[in-house]
């Protein structure tokens, strides 16, 4: 007589042939884990990327900001440098004018020195002439000698005057411009203007931050109202995937006592009919052994 097969051995050849509802649903939970961590870890690369973003262009203005305050020094510096190589060639053009004129009175000078030896040489030989007629000629080309030297005189010396007081009145106007923009009130001006372009930029940067971080909570938010129905689902599913699991173990366990019972049934059947066939043997060998006794009393 075969042995009735234990519960849960039954079928398992074929165990593995099919995917049961409870395999699926966990390969579903899986596969919508794996979405929700790719997700998450796409919005935390772009989180991550944003800030390097953010980061490369306040570097960026910090540093035009500073090349705009190096350039406008430097171009202060240049304008001072240009204002002070203007007024040392306007001073080396009056030395050089000087000069010149000083060259010229010294020739002038020796001219007259070489004219006044030509009349005393010419005075000398009148007075060997005569005197009183000598000193008279003299006289006259003394005056008209000394009336043409006062005149070049005095032109030179206006001429002079107007050249000096021109370079003067230019030396001046220079002074005044290169005073006036380089005064303390143009690079206070000049500062309160960078420190306002600043103060906006900083302003904007910080607006900027701030809707960064508004922008940046709702997306948290967002993300974990997303996280929150995805966990009710993946809830629900658990549970639903739950049910189904004990709804199948109740019916294998239903199949598995019917199939029992069947068995049950089948061996007391089996039984029955050994014991109808061991009792018809039993009786069949009886009558054959009464038979085979009858027969040999009836033999003489």
């Amino acid at each position: 007589m075969s042995e009735t097969p234990k519960e849960g051995n039954e079928g398992s050849g074929t165990a593995k042939d099919f995917t049961t509802k409870a395999e699926y649903n966990r390969a579903l939970v899986r596969q919508e884990n794996w979405a929700s961590a790719e997700e998450m870890r796409t919005a935390s690369k772009s989180g991550v990327e944003f800030i390097k973003e953010r980061q490369r262009k306040h570097t960026a203005q910090g540093l035009s900001r500073q090349q705009q305050a190096a350039a406008q020094m430097k171009k202060a510096s240049e304008s001072l440098e240009a204002h002070r190589q203007q007024n040392l060639t306007l001073g080396r053009a009056v030395n050089q004018e000087v000069g010149d004129w000083l060259v010229r009175a010294k020739a002038e000078k020796d001219k007259w020195s070489a004219y006044g030896k030509q009349v005393a040489a010419s005075i000398k030989s009148a007075e060997d002439r005569g005197p009183v007629a000598a000193m008279t000629e003299l006289s006259v080309k003394k005056k008209a000698i000394a009336s043409a030297t006062r005149k070049d005189d005095e032109a030179k010396a206006k001429a002079f005057e107007e050249l000096k007081a021109a370079k003067a009145a230019a030396a001046a106007e220079k002074h005044a411009r290169v005073k006036a923009e380089t005064a303390d009130q143009v690079t206070d001006q000049s500062k309160r203007i960078f420190y306002e372009q600043r103060l906006s930029q900083a302003q904007q940067t910080k607006s900027e931050q701030q809707q960064w971080e508004k922008e940046r909570s709702a997306a948290k938010d967002k993300h974990a109202t997303l996280q929150k129905t995805k966990r009710e689902k993946v809830k629900a599913v658990k549970m639903g995937s739950t049910k189904s699991r004990q709804e199948l173990i109740t019916h294998r366990q239903a199949e598995a006592a019917a199939l029992r019972e069947e068995k049950r049934k089948l061996s007391e059947e089996h039984k029955a009919k050994m014991q109808v066939r061991d009792e018809s043997l039993i009786r069949e060998g009886t009558e054959h052994a009464l038979l085979t006794g009858r027969v040999a009393l009836d033999c003489p």
